[in-house]
């Protein structure tokens, strides 16, 4: 039974002598470590004894713990159930390693990861779903199509872990101005950030102040061609009322029919009266020449009213969103710098103000436009 027994000792002592008890004894000593409270190291039990007798009185030793073949069947002997830990937790493994736990995406700076997260996890690709359900080259191609701006989209499932790599599509590069006849001159005043010339003479630098009409670029041999960009402001302002009525179809309708002939006499099966107290009609006639008959089918859609009160958040979100599409559309290369927006109650409206700061191109030629196509 002794055979295949290990035991953990730690000897506080001078190290010579154990070495020197070891090698007189003939034991085998393993897995010998130093630490700051003394050496430890393994001996098997039948060494003990021998190893005790040649330390007596130069060292003390210490038992730290014990372990061994021997052992543990003697313990699953005793406890058979003990087995089934190690089955249990191999099972354990097996089944979780076949689910995805980790998702990530990779590739250059700049990739939308949230949408291609989202788009994945719309696809079926989400932590806790099986390995086998998954089809990385099908889901690749559906997240490149979902996700605007890729280019490449792949997935590759190692293990418990899925990597997303995708690249963005490339941007053609940005058209260079038209040269001009005459001068550049100034389509909204600001503050000058870079002048970029290619054909003229700049008149103005970075740091100028310059008004509407201004010229920015004189002339070479008849033609100016460049790029002034500038920072510009812009205020806009936009009321709500606090409370207003809005109407909506609630689903229900009704149709009524009315046969009318010759001398304004009108028959309506179901009664003159409308069904709704509010509601939207749609009306179809069917005219019959023998008789002067006419026939009227009214459709009725029942309109309710809903009473609509304003917050301050709501007013300064909105008009925030109104201001952006508003300069996309007036300035749509424009970079925005700073945007601000301020909400006050006059009487029952609302009053937002929105202050928006960007640099843009403002050079144009002096029959109108911009330089930049």
């Amino acid at each position: 039974m002794a055979e295949g027994i290990w035991l953990r000792l730690r000897y506080r002592g001078r190290t010579e002598q154990l070495w020197q008890a070891i090698a007189a004894s003939g034991i085998p000593a393993r897995r010998i470590k130093q630490h700051a409270d003394g050496l430890e190291f393994d001996v098997p039990l039948s060494g003990l004894s021998p190893l005790r007798r040649e330390l007596a009185g130069r060292g003390r030793l210490l038992l730290l713990g014990y372990g061994g073949w021997p052992l543990i069947l003697r313990s699953l002997r005793r406890r058979p159930w003990r087995a089934a830990w190690p089955i249990a937790a191999f099972l354990l493994y097996l089944v979780a390693s076949s689910y995805v736990w980790q998702i990530a995406v990779i590739g250059p700076q700049g990739i939308p990861k949230a949408r291609i997260l989202a788009a994945a996890k719309q696809l079926g690709l989400r932590q806790g779903v099986p390995r086998a359900a998954l089809d990385p080259f099908r889901l690749g191609q559906r997240i490149e199509l979902s996700v605007p701006g890729l280019i490449f989209a792949a997935v590759r499932v190692d293990g418990v872990r899925a990597v997303i790599y995708a690249a963005p599509a490339l941007k053609p590069p940005q058209a260079m101005p038209v040269p001009a006849s005459g001068a550049l001159f100034a389509s909204e005043r600001g503050y000058i950030t870079r002048v970029v010339v290619l054909r003229g003479q700049p008149l103005v630098k970075a740091g100028d102040t310059v008004v509407r009409g201004e010229p920015l670029v004189a002339p070479n041999q008849g033609e100016s061609r460049g790029q002034v960009f500038a920072r510009i402001w812009r205020r806009l302002d936009f009321t709500f009322p606090v409370r207003s009525d809005r109407t909506y179809a609630s689903g229900r309708q009704a149709t009524r029919w009315y046969i009318s002939w010759f001398g304004g006499r009108k028959w309506t099966p179901l009664g003159p009266r409308e069904p709704f107290r509010q509601a939207r009609r749609e009306v179809a006639i069917w005219r019959i020449p023998i008789g002067s008959v006419e026939v009227a089918r009214y459709t009725y859609v029942e309109l309710r009213t809903l009473k609509v009160e304003r917050t301050k958040t709501y007013a300064e979100l909105r008009a925030t969103s109104m201001a952006l599409a508003a300069m996309k559309r007036s300035m749509p290369a424009a970079q925005l710098l700073s945007l601000r927006t301020q909400v006050r109650r006059i009487g029952g409206n609302l009053q937002a103000e929105v202050y928006i700061e960007a640099e843009t191109d403002i050079a144009q030629a002096k029959a109108g436009g911009r330089t930049r196509d």
